[in-house]
C-alpha cells in the first residue's frame, strides 16, 4: 500500500498497481483459498487507502481527475469481486435440482474468464 508521506499522485499510482495485483489475485485464486491468501485483509486495506486518498484529493486542485483514477482502480477490484461472488454463489453441480419444482439449471460459466478477457475495461 502507498505510504502517506508520498505525494498524492505517487500514492494514486501505487493504488492503481495494488488494484491490478489484487484484481489478478481474486481472478486467479480458487474461491476456497481466498482467505488462505489473505485477500480479505488486502481488500480491506486497499479500500481504506482508496477512501483516504479520495478524501484527500477531493479537496485539492485537480481533484476530479485524481478521484476518477481512484474510482477506476476501485471498480477494477470490485468487478473481480463480483465475478468471484457470482461463481461462489452459483450452482456448481451439473444436473443438481436448483428449483423446488425439480427442474435443473445448466452448469454456470466461470465468469472470471470473461472479466480477465476484458482486461481493465469496466462497463
Amino acid at each position: 500500500m502507498p505510504r502517506t508521506s508520498d505525494p498524492p499522485t505517487a500514492r494514486i499510482a501505487a493504488l492503481e498497481r495494488d488494484a491490478d495485483a489484487l484484481r489478478r489475485a481474486f481472478l486467479t485464486t480458487l474461491v476456497f483459498a481466498l482467505d488462505d491468501h489473505g485477500l480479505h485483509a488486502r481488500f480491506e486495506d486497499f479500500g481504506r487507502t482508496a477512501l483516504a486518498l479520495f478524501r484527500e484529493t477531493a479537496r485539492s486542485a485537480g481533484g476530479e481527475q485524481a478521484a476518477q483514477r481512484i474510482e477506476g482502480a476501485y471498480h477494477r477490484v470490485h468487478e473481480a469481486l463480483q465475478a468471484v461472488a457470482t461463481l461462489a454463489l452459483s450452482d456448481t453441480e451439473p444436473g443438481f435440482p436448483a428449483h423446488g419444482n425439480g427442474t435443473t439449471e445448466p452448469p454456470p460459466q466461470d465468469v472470471r474468464q470473461s472479466v480477465i478477457r476484458r482486461g481493465t475495461q469496466f462497463s
